[in-house]
């Protein structure tokens, strides 16, 4: 996974994916097949591995909407910049590198991009429904706002943005969303993440 995600797919190489798993390439391709099947497990289990962490906060709807959003693109942007692992979110760069790629890796891109979209368009569905956003809210129209913002945030921080810079990224983009009920952005509480 992490030969995938620090160099993407047409630049990792076979002899790169030997040395990244320490496994021969004969038992490399007995386990898990050939370098497409390998970036597409790789994908899923990256998704798997990130998922709980940074959406399920976010599914549990614990907090007024607009702290649960912030939370999960400011947890985006710290996971992107974490230098312990390569930088960028995995997901967003190989949608980026595989615009043109083959057909499969569009379609499972696709997939989990959509699976990323739907469980925003989820939470501000709770949102409506807890009276902290409008019944007039268009939740397609701010899912995809949300959605944006991961992406946006995720090349901040693949820049090489500092954390106050996520930070403020972060703020901007929560300040631009809608309340029904009263909310004090000065209030907000400190942002922890949590692994």
């Amino acid at each position: 996974m992490r030969a995938f995600w620090q160099n993407g797919y047409k630049a990792t190489s076979m002899n790169d994916l030997v040395g990244a798993s320490g496994m021969a390439k004969p038992s490399l391709y007995a386990a898990f097949g050939d370098k497409e099947a390998m970036f597409e497990k790789s994908l899923l289990h990256y998704f798997d591995c990130y998922g709980d962490m940074v959406f399920g906060p976010l599914m549990r709807a614990e907090k007024h909407y607009l702290i649960d959003i912030r939370n999960l693109i400011q947890t985006v942007g710290y996971l992107a910049a974490d230098k312990a692992t390569p930088l960028g979110c995995f997901l967003f760069n190989a949608q980026v590198e595989n615009a043109y790629g083959t057909e499969k890796h569009k379609v499972l891109l696709s997939d989990l991009g959509q699976t990323r979209y739907e469980g925003i368009r989820t939470r501000l569905l709770k949102a409506v429904d807890s009276g902290e956003l409008g019944d007039d809210a268009d939740i397609d129209a701010l899912a995809t706002y949300v959605d944006g913002q991961l992406g946006a945030v995720s090349i901040l921080a693949r820049t090489g943005a500092s954390k106050f810079r996520i930070d403020q990224f972060v703020e901007t983009a929560v300040k631009a969303l809608p309340s029904a009920t009263p909310f004090d952005f000065d209030d907000l509480p400190d942002f922890t993440l949590r692994q």
